[in-house]
């Protein structure tokens, strides 16, 4: 089978090196073969780019054909249909079905925790504003640099931070510790063999290197956490970002959900599904906040469109496996996770035939968030101030055997 996006030639993806997406995307094409060159993006680039998808979120990918696309996972399914490249999905509907829920899982529910080690703590909220100040803020406004990591760092906190319900001492430990439950779940898996399903990466393979190479891998403070309670994962974010497909040719495809992921899926089942039927039930409501107890804890974060139609996508597939292989997935995400896989599918005409090159049409043609939200006045404001300023990035090729180096570094070496 073949589609209209995969083309011949070079791809660009627009991105930041540090960033949650864009790192899922590359590694994708690199494992896959996908022939790419990378744009760091700075401000204006990212302001006019948006316009071409609609959606204000990075990574950003414009195809041979001058095409643009977003959102990784339905960019990642699409290219999966196609028989041009080596599949990555599971042949058996069971497999498949829980690689693609664990990739959902890590896309969205480490989303706070990856925010929040970033964040929270001052080495690391240092390093990443000074980082910006030469990737995704430079060419916008005319700041000192100390005074623009200022603001940079206010706004990181106030929407990472503030806006996914971590407002007390209690939440930020709950937060800290998803991501040393995670830790300690991964390290006997990967110890055991190279991916999470076998000798082969699947889609939850990709999905987790989001979260886990550029920010818990890289940000000094889970960087240090992960190499001390969990070398073995460390160990395999170089071993995913250096695989290339003509390793994988000889390589066993995956038949089967070993049983040793069944702690994990239940992890991420017990808390995300639940989560996702409040977010959905406040989106039918009108609400602008999704309210919701997640153990002793109650939890007030801003409500996600995008994650209503995460939510779909998950019971679909779900709905799509015959009784036997439901069963089977019961076995590993549990009853009350089976319950919700098994429920009322909402999706509203507009979330329904998204593709990479289309995103919901939520606000009209408005350019909306990574998360369908509507912008706020701030937002909209720092879109206009440098929608108009020539973009100062270029296409690069970032392979070994290139002479590759960070913004920040010829930054440092011109001086």
């Amino acid at each position: 089978m073949t589609n209209k996006i995969v083309q011949q030639g070079d791809y660009t993806i627009y991105g930041m090196f540090c960033s949650y997406f864009t790192k899922k995307l590359e590694t994708y094409f690199r494992v896959k073969g996908i022939p790419y060159k990378f744009v760091e993006l700075d401000a204006p680039g990212f302001a006019q780019y948006s316009q071409k998808v609609g959606v204000m979120q990075i990574p950003l990918v414009e195809c041979p054909d001058g095409s643009w696309l977003c959102d990784t996972t339905p960019l990642i399914q699409e290219f999966e249909d196609d028989s041009r490249y080596l599949a990555l999905r599971p042949k058996d509907p069971v497999a498949a079905f829980c690689s693609y829920f664990l990739e959902d899982c890590f896309d969205e529910w480490l989303w706070a925790p990856a925010l929040y080690y970033r964040w929270a703590f001052q080495m690391d909220e240092i390093r990443r504003s000074e980082e910006f100040t030469y990737t995704i803020a430079a060419n916008g406004f005319k700041f000192p640099r100390f005074l623009l990591r200022r603001i940079l760092t206010f706004r990181q906190k106030a929407v990472h931070l503030k806006a996914n319900g971590i407002v007390s001492p209690a939440h930020a430990r709950h937060v800290e510790e998803l991501y040393l439950d995670l830790l300690d779940l991964l390290q006997p898996i990967l110890k055991k063999r190279p991916f999470l399903f076998g000798d082969r990466p699947c889609e939850a393979d990709i999905g987790l290197h989001g979260p886990v190479f550029p920010h818990f891998a890289n940000d000094p403070t889970s960087q240090e956490i992960m190499q001390v309670r969990a070398p073995h994962v460390f160990r395999w974010v170089a071993r995913l970002w250096s695989t290339r497909p003509e390793e994988l040719e000889t390589t066993a495809e995956i038949s089967s959900v070993p049983d040793d992921l069944k702690p994990l899926m239940q992890k991420f089942a017990g808390e995300y599904l639940p989560y996702l039927v409040a977010n959905r039930e406040a989106f039918r409501a009108g609400a602008e906040r999704t309210q919701y107890t997640l153990g002793s804890l109650n939890w007030d974060v801003v409500t996600a469109p995008y994650r209503v139609y995460c939510l779909a996508q998950l019971q679909q597939r779900y709905q799509a496996l015959n009784i036997e292989q439901q069963l089977r997935c019961s076995e590993l995400v549990g009853e009350d996770a089976n319950a919700i896989l098994c429920g009322e599918i909402f999706c509203p005409p507009e979330m329904q035939n998204v593709t990479a090159a289309m995103p919901a049409k939520l606000a009209g043609d408005e350019v909306v968030s990574r998360h369908w939200q509507k912008k706020s006045w701030f937002e909209r404001y720092l879109e206009s101030s440098r929608m108009n300023n020539p973009s100062q990035r270029r296409p690069e090729i970032k392979e070994e055997g290139t002479d590759w180096l960070p913004i920040y570094f010829n930054h440092h070496r011109a001086k």
